[in-house]
């Protein structure tokens, strides 16, 4: 299969380099990386430019998590699309290679790559990694839900490879969800029939370190998304999920003597929570309230 590798950035000249390169490097060599660029001030372009990439350059005021990947996609001449963040770095020479090999096989339409945290990653951050990304590979099927719930939807777009037919024939990314319009995708696709492969082989480096507004504002979006997404996720409970995380949380951070971390991790958590809840019931807030709350203002302006 053909690999074309499609890169959202903005302000990316840090990335683009150091990504391109490895990329280039891999086992699998890719066809093409495009990079679409919402009008950086930087140097991003001229960088993936001299980096052998295409650039497609929008409007910054275009950009959207959906669409702007769809319309990447629309160039693509691979048989197969590898959406990334300018911020994952693959970990080794076989990441493209162990990433669609599920896929070249016929055992999932899609896959998704293990995101390892970066060394400066701090606690709470590194265990959510080992926690969502764990060591083992395995595949998603619809017949989970009952068992799994949310997690049976669990996808991640940082690192990801879907067949481009079959990616069309779901009708792309959505455009109109703020965020999560991978886990949107994974749930056409498994409802459909598919299955999808979560590829532990497949590694790239990936974590941020988001302050607690931050964490607050990206959850609210989340609970934003699971409103819009419906009938889409039916099924998909997630009461427990959080608790369980923090209980394992927890124990992680005692035994490794993070002590300090604990109630830090307690304190992100319930204001996660608290994010969640209020994303999910935004029909009963104020428009200008959305816009303070939300990390995607922009989604707002557009949507009133």
């Amino acid at each position: 299969m053909k690999v074309s590798v499609i890169i959202p950035t903005w302000k990316a000249e840090y990335y683009v380099r150091p990504l391109a390169e490895v990329l280039w490097r891999q086992t699998r060599k890719p066809l093409e990386i495009i990079i679409i660029d919402s009008s950086s001030p930087d140097q991003t372009a001229a960088i993936a430019k001299e980096m052998g990439c295409r650039v497609e350059v929008i409007p910054q005021s275009e950009f959207n998590h959906g669409e702007t990947r769809n319309r990447a996609a629309r160039l693509a001449k691979g048989e197969t699309l590898v959406f990334m963040t300018q911020d994952a770095l693959p970990v080794d020479e076989f990441f493209l290679q162990k990433l669609i090999e599920p896929i070249e096989q016929g055992r999932a339409v899609a896959a998704y790559a293990r995101q390892i945290p970066y060394p400066d990653a701090n606690p709470p951050e590194a265990f959510g990694r080992q926690f969502n990304y764990p060591a083992q590979s395995h595949l998603q099927t619809l017949d989970q839900l009952p068992q799994k719930g949310f997690k049976t939807f669990f996808y991640s777009d940082v690192a990801s490879a879907v067949r481009a037919e079959v990616f069309w024939a779901m009708g792309g990314y959505p455009d109109w969800v703020i965020v999560d319009e991978d886990v949107y995708l994974c749930a056409q696709l498994l409802r459909a029939g598919h299955s999808v492969a979560y590829s532990a082989e497949a590694r790239v480096w990936h974590s941020h370190n988001y302050s607690l507004s931050q964490q607050f504002r990206r959850l609210f979006d989340v609970g934003v998304f699971v409103s819009q997404a419906g009938e889409m996720l039916a099924g998909a409970k997630t009461s427990g999920e959080g608790l369980r995380f923090v209980r394992h949380m927890t124990t992680h951070l005692a035994q490794n003597g993070a002590w300090g971390w604990i109630v830090y991790g307690w304190l992100e958590a319930a204001l996660k929570f608290l994010g969640y809840q209020m994303g999910r019931r935004h029909g009963l807030l104020p428009l200008p309230l959305k816009r303070h709350l939300s990390l995607h203002r922009r989604f707002w302006d557009a949507s009133s």
